[in-house]
C-alpha cells in the first residue's frame, strides 16, 4: 500500500447532497425575491469557501453573508434526513480499515452536525477524527487540516485525501499530502479536471491511488 492513512472529506464525498443543497438554497432565494439556481449551475460555479459562491448568487451588500447561510442551514437539516451516504463510499471506508488503514474526516460542515451525521450512517466508529468546522458558514479549512494531521500523528507524505472539490486539493497540498478527487460531488467533473488534478468518477476507481 502507498498510503497508511486516509482523510475523506465528508459533504459531496460521503454524502451525496449536491441537490439537496440546491433545493435547501432555492428556499432562500425564493423568499428573497432571486431567482432560482438549477444544479447544473450549481455544479459549474460552487466554490469554497462558500462566501465565494454566495457572491455569484446574493448581492452581499444588500443581504448579510451570516443570515443567509443560517436561513440556508435551516433549510439543509429540514431535507437532510433525505439524503443518504454513497454506498461506495461506504464499503471502501469499511473495507480500508479491515485492511488497517487509519482514517479520519476533515470537513466545512459544522462538527455537531458532522458527527450526528456519520453516527447515522454507521461510519463515525472507522475514524480516528471526524474534525468539523466551529461554526456553521462553511469556511476554509486548509489551515484547520494540517493541524489536525500533526495532532493525530498522520505522515503527510504517506496520507491521501478523498474530497469532491479543488478545495479539497489546495488542503492536501498545504498539508503536504496528496489527494484525488470524486466527481460525484459539489463540483462538475469538467470543473474539476480544468484544473490539472486527479479525478475519478466513484470511490469504486480509488484502487488505482492506493
Amino acid at each position: 500500500m502507498k498510503y497508511n492513512y486516509i482523510v475523506w472529506d465528508y459533504n459531496g464525498t460521503i454524502i451525496d447532497d449536491a441537490q439537496l443543497a440546491v433545493d435547501a438554497e432555492n428556499v432562500v432565494l425564493r423568499e428573497c425575491g432571486i431567482p432560482e439556481i438549477t444544479l447544473d449551475f450549481y455544479l459549474r460555479e460552487c466554490e469554497m469557501p462558500i462566501i465565494n459562491f454566495y457572491k455569484k448568487i446574493y448581492d452581499l451588500t444588500v443581504y448579510d453573508f451570516d443570515e443567509l447561510g443560517k436561513r440556508f442551514m435551516e433549510n439543509y437539516d429540514r431535507l437532510a434526513p433525505y439524503a443518504s451516504a454513497f454506498p461506495e463510499v461506504c464499503t471502501a471506508v469499511k473495507k480500508y480499515s479491515k485492511m488497517g488503514l487509519r482514517q479520519g474526516v476533515i470537513s466545512g460542515f459544522e462538527t455537531n452536525r458532522l458527527i450526528k451525521n456519520l453516527n447515522k450512517f454507521g461510519l463515525s466508529e472507522y475514524f480516528d477524527f471526524m474534525s468539523g468546522a466551529d461554526d456553521p458558514k462553511c469556511g476554509s479549512k486548509i489551515e484547520r487540516a494540517a493541524e489536525v494531521l500533526k495532532a493525530y500523528r498522520y505522515d503527510p507524505s504517506q496520507t491521501l485525501f478523498i474530497g469532491d472539490m479543488y478545495h479539497d486539493y489546495e488542503t492536501a497540498k498545504n498539508a503536504s499530502a496528496d489527494c484525488v478527487i470524486i466527481a460525484k460531488g459539489h463540483q462538475g467533473e469538467d470543473v474539476l479536471r480544468s484544473y490539472g488534478i486527479p479525478v475519478i468518477k466513484s470511490a469504486e476507481d480509488l484502487a488505482e491511488y492506493l
